[in-house]
C-alpha cells in the first residue's frame, strides 16, 4: 500500500539531502501537525453535514493526533539536548517514553470509537449528505497518504521511534478513511454498516497501540539490536586486520541513536600503538553502518 514510488523518493532525496536525522524527524512531525489541523477542519465540516458515527470517530482521532504530534515535536527537541551532569548518557530515551504516551492516546481513541459504535448499534441514525462526506474523505485520504509516505521515508532514514509511533496514528487514520468511504456508500442499503466500520477501526487502533508499546518497551529496557544487525557488526569488526576474535559484543538503542560496545582479541606481541590503531579502525568502520551511533571498542591481548 505504501511501497516505494521512485519519483517520490527522488524528490524527497533532493529536497532533504542536506538535512540531519534530527531535522528530518522534526520536519516529519511538523508536517503531521499541519496535516492534522487541516483534517480536523475538513472532518468537522463533514461530520456536521453527515452525522456519521464513523466520521465523528475519525474527527476524534485527528484531534488526538494534534496532541500527539505536538508532544512528539517537543520531545524530539528535548531528546537531542546534550548530556549533562544529571543525564550522563543524554536524553534519547525520551523517545521511548513519548512512544508509550502515544500508545495510551491511541488506546483511549480506540475505546471512544468502540463505545460510539456500540451506542450506534443501540440507536442507529441514517447518514445524510453522503456526497459531502465522500468528497471530504477522498481529499483526506490523499493528504494522509502523502504524510504517511513521508513519515515512512523519514523512519527509514532515522529509525526514530517517535516518527514511527506518529506514523502508526496516521496509518490507522488512512484505514479509517477507507472504512468511512465504505460506510457512506453502503449506508443506504445497510444502516448498521457505519457502526461495523467504526468497530473495525477501533479494534485496529488497539492493535496499533500494542505495536507501539512493544517497540517502546524494547527501547526502554535496552533490548539488543536485531540479530541481523549484530551479525553485520561482528562481520565488520572481524574484517579489521589484526582482530583475532570478538570476546564480547553489547548493543542497544535509545531513540534514533545506536550504542555498540565490544571487547576484541588481538595479538599480544604487537605494540600499543598498533592496538590503538586496530580499535580505532573498527570503530570507524562501524560508524559507517549507522548515521547516529556511539561506539566503544577495547582490545584484550592474547
Amino acid at each position: 500500500m505504501f511501497s516505494n514510488i521512485k519519483i517520490f523518493d527522488k524528490t524527497l532525496n533532493m529536497c532533504f539531502k542536506d538535512c540531519s536525522q534530527r531535522e528530518l524527524a522534526q520536519y516529519s512531525i511538523l508536517f503531521a501537525l499541519g496535516t492534522s489541523v487541516f483534517l480536523i477542519i475538513l472532518k468537522g465540516i463533514a461530520w456536521f453535514a453527515t452525522s456519521s458515527i464513523a466520521m465523528r470517530a475519525s474527527l476524534n482521532e485527528s484531534c488526538l493526533d494534534v496532541l500527539s504530534s505536538f508532544v512528539a515535536y517537543h520531545a524530539l527537541k528535548f531528546s537531542y539536548t546534550k548530556y549533562d551532569v544529571r543525564h550522563n548518557f543524554g536524553r534519547e530515551k525520551i523517545e521511548g517514553i513519548v512512544a508509550l504516551f502515544q500508545c495510551l492516546v491511541i488506546m483511549y481513541s480506540g475505546f471512544i470509537i468502540c463505545k460510539e459504535a456500540y451506542e450506534f448499534f443501540l440507536n442507529p441514525k441514517p447518514i445524510s449528505n453522503t456526497a459531502i462526506g465522500l468528497a471530504v474523505m477522498i481529499v483526506s485520504s490523499i493528504a494522509v497518504y502523502l504524510l504517511i509516505y513521508f513519515q515512512k521515508y523519514v523512519s527509514a532514514k532515522t529509525g526514530s521511534m517517535i516518527v514511527m509511533g506518529n506514523s502508526l496514528h496516521y496509518i490507522s487514520d488512512f484505514l479509517m478513511n477507507a472504512c468511512i468511504l465504505i460506510s457512506l456508500i453502503l449506508s443506504k442499503y445497510f444502516i448498521y454498516v457505519d457502526a461495523v466500520c467504526g468497530l473495525t477501526i477501533g479494534v485496529y487502533v488497539f492493535y496499533n497501540a500494542f505495536i507501539i508499546m512493544k517497540n517502546a518497551l524494547k527501547d526502554l529496557i535496552d533490548d539488543a539490536l536485531p540479530k541481523k544487525i549484530q551479525e553485520k557488526i561482528e562481520e565488520t569488526i572481524l574484517s579489521v586486520n589484526g582482530v583475532k576474535n570478538i570476546k564480547t559484543l553489547r548493543t542497544r538503542s535509545a531513540g534514533m541513536k545506536k550504542y555498540v560496545e565490544s571487547r576484541v582479541i588481538v595479538d599480544k606481541n604487537i605494540s600499543m600503538y598498533s592496538v590503538n590503531q586496530i580499535t580505532k579502525k573498527a570503530e570507524e568502520d562501524i560508524k559507517k553502518i549507522f548515521d547516529n551511533v556511539d561506539v566503544m571498542i577495547k582490545a584484550e591481548l592474547s
